[in-house]
């Protein structure tokens, strides 16, 4: 009699969550339409040729003309300057 009772209401169980599933899938909303699918690759090109657009060109830098061992004095030039000042910071630190 035990057995005969819980097939019963395993049964009523089941019937029941198919039933509450019916009723599920009938009220919910209609699924929105999806969105256009667009080409994340064709977007970036062209926010990028518009900023292309918006930035002007810079001007021909006078360097251009200037030969390699020049630019190569320049740039260590630089450096020392910002070594000694890497140093000078240092040194004030220290004391």
């Amino acid at each position: 009699m035990r057995r005969l009772v819980t097939w019963l209401a395993g049964i009523a169980g089941i019937a029941a969550l198919l039933r509450w599933r019916s009723r599920q899938r009938m009220v919910a909303p209609p699924s929105l339409p999806a969105p256009a699918v667009t080409d994340p690759a064709a977007e970036l090109r062209q926010k990028l040729d518009q900023t292309r657009e918006a930035v002007p060109d810079p001007p021909a830098e006078p360097e251009a003309t200037i030969s390699l061992e020049e630019r190569r004095r320049r740039v260590h030039e630089r450096a020392k300057e910002a070594v000694d000042l890497m140093h000078g910071s240092r040194e004030d630190d220290a004391h």
